[in-house]
């Protein structure tokens, strides 16, 4: 390849930085699911024009996060209890890949990252912070998915985080004080089945770990059944 073949490199875009922004506010509950995206509204909110809204927006249709519906346009995605149930399988899937891939990559540095996060859940926990122990749960999660080094595995899996994340959210504040300890003690077990480095037992617990969540969904969260679950 000659230099003349070279392309400039694309600046970060106005509609990029828009669509991050409504991905942390999905991520975070500042959009709830089945809230209305006005693109008036959101540019002003946002300090830009439409034009990179709407380009977010459909971004985040084609990302499943978003849907457009009849006669109300683009509202955060709402799963259905049959939905929970295919991101599930497919996080199984995803997580005991991240188990392998982890483990060849284990270090005393990752331990001690995740191991100090695990008590930071706690003492957010012993404060009844459910909103710092569901950052820190995803901080958790995103960490082992770095440790696993691999952009398109992190880039697939976090989106399918993010489907989900506020349905986590209304779970686990669901939960009694013994029970999110037995929650956040399941993260150290996850570290402990690291640390012994047998793929095949870290792959069966990072499965335990991602149905638990499912059920606790489904346990918890008032979901549709079918489809059309938007409108």
């Amino acid at each position: 390849m000659g230099f003349s073949e070279l392309q400039p490199v694309a600046q970060r875009t106005l509609s990029d930085e828009a669509a991050d922004r409504l991905k942390a506010a999905i991520r975070n509950g500042s959009l709830l699911p089945g809230t209305r995206l006005i693109e008036r509204d959101l540019a002003e909110r946002l300090g830009m024009s439409r034009i990179p809204i709407r380009e977010a927006i459909q971004r985040l249709v084609e990302e499943g996060l978003v849907r457009k519906l009849p006669h109300r346009g683009a509202v955060v995605y709402i799963p259905t209890r049959e939905e929970i149930e295919e991101i599930s399988s497919l996080r199984v899937v995803l997580e005991r890949f991240v188990a392998e891939r982890v483990i060849e990559r284990w270090s005393p540095d990752h331990e001690r990252t995740l191991r100090q996060i695990v008590e930071e859940m706690r003492r957010a926990a012993g404060q009844r912070n459910l909103q710092q122990v569901y950052e820190l749960d995803y901080r958790y999660h995103l960490t082992l998915w770095q440790i696993a080094d691999h952009s398109l595995l992190l880039e697939v899996i976090s989106s399918l985080r993010t489907r989900i994340n506020r349905f986590l959210y209304e779970a686990n504040s669901a939960l009694t004080s013994s029970q999110l300890e037995m929650h956040i003690h399941g993260h150290d077990d996850l570290i402990d089945v690291l640390n012994s480095g047998d793929v095949a037992l870290a792959q069966s617990t990072f499965m335990q770990h991602v149905l638990g969540a499912k059920e606790r969904i489904l346990t918890y969260c008032n979901l549709p059944e079918g489809d059309g679950h938007n409108g």
